[in-house]
């Protein structure tokens, strides 16, 4: 289930983040999916989620905390 990840909660290694382009819709257009690759305390890094036969190497991204829900809004998949 996905859970939108507001600015005081801080990820680790491993989680799902799913990028939603607008906050006043459920879903996006294309959804992105990412996996959180390095946390820090101010800043996480994400890498794109691709199908294992694509060969390319993954698109990188760093989010800071403070930007969550004010620039960006995003998604953590929680089991």
């Amino acid at each position: 289930m996905w859970k939108t990840l507001n600015p005081s909660e801080k990820v680790l290694p491993g989680d799902s983040i799913r990028y939603r382009s607008d906050p006043r819709h459920l879903t996006s257009v294309k959804e992105r999916v990412y996996d959180v690759v390095k946390a820090d305390l101010h800043y996480f890094e994400i890498v794109l989620r691709y199908d294992k036969e694509c060969g390319n190497e993954p698109e990188r991204e760093i989010v800071k905390y403070m930007d969550i829900g004010y620039h960006i809004y995003l998604e953590i998949w929680i089991v």
